[in-house]
C-alpha cells in the first residue's frame, strides 16, 4: 500500500487563505515543452491547482491540474497542442479547493518562445 505524508509547516494557512508566490515558464529547447516553476504560501489542507496555457487569441493549447498538491515549491512539464511557433503566451493557474470553498487565488503572466 502507498502512503504520502503531509508536510509539517510551521506557519500553515486556511484553505482561504493560499497564495501564489510564484509562477515562472522556461521552455524547454524544442519548444514544445515548457517547465512551470510554482511557488505557494504555505497551507493547512492540500489545495488543488489548474494551469492553462493559452495564445493572443485565447486558443487553449496545454492544462494541467494537480489534485492534493503536497508541496509549496516545485517543477512541473506542460506539453504545447498544437504549437506553432507562436511567439507570444499565457499561463494562468488556479488555487481551489471542493466543497463551499472555491477558487481562493489566480494568477496569469505572458511569456515568450
Amino acid at each position: 500500500m502507498f502512503t504520502t505524508s503531509m508536510k509539517k509547516f510551521e506557519n500553515p494557512l486556511p484553505p482561504k487563505e493560499v497564495r501564489f508566490l510564484d509562477l515562472k515558464v522556461d521552455p524547454w529547447e524544442d519548444n514544445a515543452k515548457l517547465k512551470i516553476f510554482v511557488k505557494l504560501t504555505q497551507f493547512s489542507t492540500p489545495p488543488h491547482l489548474s494551469f492553462f496555457i493559452k495564445d493572443k487569441n485565447d486558443l487553449l493549447l496545454s492544462e494541467v491540474t494537480l489534485i492534493e498538491n503536497i508541496e509549496t515549491d516545485f517543477v512541473f512539464t506542460m506539453h504545447l497542442r498544437n504549437y506553432s511557433d507562436q511567439k507570444e503566451l499565457f499561463i494562468f493557474g488556479e488555487i481551489f479547493y471542493d466543497d463551499d470553498i472555491g477558487i481562493v487565488d489566480k494568477i496569469s503572466s505572458s511569456f515568450s518562445i
